[in-house]
């Protein structure tokens, strides 16, 4: 299990990020990160999302420079 807290200080972002919450509750599959639960404390968001080894997807392609192919083959999957 992983954990991102998400600030809320800004209410167009609070509209979105309650949004994306919604579409990740509905919407499970075995090729991508599902979500688990959240819970607001001290206005801040906490997510509760599957357990990836290796990092973030951020860390993982500052890293890793992928050509287009295997990129097509990753959007493909």
């Amino acid at each position: 299990v992983a954990l991102k807290k998400m600030p809320l200080h800004k209410r167009s972002r609070k509209e979105l990020v309650v949004s994306e919450i919604q579409i990740m509750k509905e919407n499970r599959h075995p090729n991508i990160v599902n979500y688990i639960d959240s819970y607001l404390v001290d206005g801040n968001l906490w997510l509760v999302m599957e357990y990836v080894d290796g990092g973030t997807l951020t860390s993982v392609l500052i890293q890793v420079i992928m050509e287009e192919g295997m990129i097509a083959a990753i959007s493909r999957e």
